[in-house]
């Protein structure tokens, strides 16, 4: 066999959704790609991670998300193959990752054994699909976290093979964004250390390892005995100003002088809306305390059926408040590169018409704070806590926000002085432009790095 020559990559990604933070990076990388003249396929990962509940799914409003950079792509008649299918996928999670079903050393056997076989099958079905589409790259997202060991077993099994088919070099970047020591560790959905049954990184001369900080990337070298090298780089983001943008307060009914905070993220526990409600709240006491007649408002885009109780608990909480009409759900909102005809508005007109970006998320869920690098790119101030990577991601290259105190062991609501420095912050537009641009300038210079230099294309 010879050399692959054509351009043409697939994304992978563990995620299980539409849209998400691991989608919008991939999409980045796409787009750069599409400028070498590449052609890019994207498999959202439905049929990989089930506990979405999209296994077997038909994309339908998702060929629309990524028409202009992705074609999506799965492997057809996935579920033929025998035992790939959700019961079986959830037992051998519950029995080896999560530990929640016992089984004795016969059974385990038997459970790798066919975990084995069905990967083999899968791994064939990547090979055959990767020829189809004459790829040349492959990056794949979350790939190490163990939400579906078989399939991470069949992508090395189909990686070695294809690359050494064809006699290729690197031409994989494997891309961690959250690990099992950064992820639902208070439920342990990943089981306790050292994680036995996850699929630990292969050496291989194929595969570029890459996490988002330095931390997760001594873990996960350390997890695999030192026998893999991983490279850090940052999310990236656009600080090119060459779009305009629609100021949609007047679609909210916010006046010109309010302050609008724009929360933009999942719309589960973990994100600690609650935490923004409370400061909305705080917020407005202060303004009518001083006979100030500006008002607080909070714009949370997110969709609200992802997690439906916690929508609901959110609504009840600001109805007691007394803040329900300074919350604004707008529901899912696309980036500006994802955005239809059919969509109102964008993430990025959301920042333009707000004055700050909250990221009030809870300590140990987070391993980077993409919302953040949007707010600096914006152009806008952000508030956050003190989350376990902060300091490493943001803090520590001297990016200035109000910043709420939080640890493992206290990450309860926002406490008195972390609202009197917002509000003082809030009250001062002359440094908040100050921080606004200072940020920018140090953003461009840190943020903009990317991971294309490990696709080796010349």
């Amino acid at each position: 066999m010879h050399e692959r020559q054509e351009k043409n990559a697939m994304f992978i990604s563990f995620d299980a959704v539409s849209v998400s933070g691991i989608t919008v990076e991939a999409m980045k990388i796409a787009k750069r790609l599409q400028a070498c003249g590449f052609r890019s396929y994207l498999d959202l990962g439905y049929d990989i991670k089930i506990d979405k509940g999209n296994f077997n799914k038909p994309y339908q409003h998702e060929h629309d998300i990524y028409r202009d950079v992705f074609t999506l792509v799965r492997l057809d008649d996935i579920t033929s193959i025998p035992d790939y299918h959700p019961a079986f996928l959830e037992y051998a999670h519950a029995a080896l990752i999560g530990q929640k079903t016992p089984i004795d050393e016969q059974e385990k056997a038997a459970l790798l054994h066919t975990i084995a076989l069905t990967a083999r099958q899968l791994a064939d079905r990547l090979i055959a699909q990767w020829e189809a589409l004459a790829i040349s790259h492959v990056v794949v997202e979350n790939g190490t976290l163990p939400e579906n060991i078989i399939y991470t077993k069949a992508l090395y099994l189909a990686i070695e093979d294809y690359g050494r088919r064809y006699r290729l070099t690197r031409f994989v970047i494997w891309r961690d964004h959250d690990l099992m020591w950064n992820s639902e560790k208070k439920v342990l959905k990943y089981g306790p250390p050292p994680y036995s049954h996850a699929i630990k990184p292969i050496p291989s001369k194929y595969i570029t390892y890459v996490t988002l900080n330095h931390d997760l990337k001594q873990k996960l070298e350390a997890w695999c005995n030192h026998d893999v090298h991983v490279e850090v780089k940052k999310n990236t983001y656009d600080f090119s100003d060459s779009h305009e943008r629609t100021n949609v307060r007047k679609q909210m009914n916010i006046r010109d002088n309010d302050l609008l905070i724009a929360r933009t993220t999942r719309i589960i526990p973990q994100k600690r809306l609650d935490r923004d409600i409370i400061l909305i709240s705080r917020l407005n006491d202060l303004f009518i305390r001083d006979h100030n007649t500006r008002r607080a408002y909070l714009a949370i885009a997110g969709n609200e059926y992802e997690n439906p109780s916690c929508y609901l608990q959110l609504a009840k909480l600001a109805q007691e408040l007394n803040v329900l009409p300074y919350v604004k759900f707008v529901g899912m909102l696309p980036h500006v590169d994802m955005r239809s005809e059919n969509d109102a508005f964008c993430i990025e007109d959301l920042y333009h018409s707000c004055d700050l970006v909250s990221f009030l998320t809870s300590y140990d869920y987070d391993s980077y704070g993409n919302p953040i690098g949007e707010a600096i790119s914006c152009r806008r101030c952000y508030i956050t806590t003190r989350y376990e990577y902060y300091h490493e991601v943001y803090g520590r290259h001297g990016f200035e926000a109000p910043v709420m105190p939080i640890s493992e062991l206290q990450d309860g609501p926002p406490n008195d002085e972390f609202i009197q420095d917002v509000y003082r912050f809030i009250n001062n537009k002359e440094k908040m432009k100050r921080v606004a641009e200072k940020n920018y300038a140090l953003g461009k210079r840190i943020l903009s790095n990317n991971v294309m230099e490990f696709l080796n294309i010349s």
